[in-house]
């Protein structure tokens, strides 16, 4: 059909996959993401996990809050915005990110195993995506602020 359909119906197959390797593991496939991504960059403001993590910062947000609940990640200010706090992963959060990693090297080492193509061919054509639907998001946010303009000077 598509690319873009493609990629659609791989991320739900991905989604099973990791559901299934990583149930009862203590994080969510999506939990453990977050998680990754704070541990890999952190400390991190919630506007810049957003922009790693390519969602909403209402959603990022949602996910800082469960951490912090659970005892998983602190807040501590930002020195370089006072109006902002970083997030990093507290010693409880690092081991369950840890303890979640069982099932996700297990899922991945299966899928290179199963891999048709070198992994690094597939992550540089994963980029390139990434970085084609970037450029897009930000063109049609230029129209839709265009428009806007456009229509607020009737």
């Amino acid at each position: 059909m598509s690319f873009l359909f493609d990629l659609f119906a791989v991320d739900h197959r991905v989604r099973a996959l990791l559901g299934q390797t990583m149930a009862g593991v203590g994080l969510r496939p999506d939990e453990y993401a977050i998680y990754s991504a704070v541990l890999k960059a952190g400390p991190l403001s919630i506007s810049e996990l957003a922009q790693v993590m390519g969602m909403p910062l209402t959603t990022v947000s949602d996910y800082v809050r469960t951490m912090t609940g659970r005892g998983h990640a602190r807040r501590s200010r930002n020195p370089a915005d006072s109006r902002s706090y970083l997030i990093a992963l507290t010693g409880e959060g690092a081991a369950a990110h840890q303890a979640a990693m069982v099932g996700f090297v297990a899922a991945i080492d299966r899928v290179r195993q199963a891999l048709p193509l070198a992994e690094q061919d597939l992550v540089n054509a994963l980029h390139g995506l990434d970085d084609a639907v970037r450029q897009v998001l930000e063109e049609l946010a230029a129209e839709d602020r265009r428009q806007q303009r456009a229509a607020g000077g009737h």
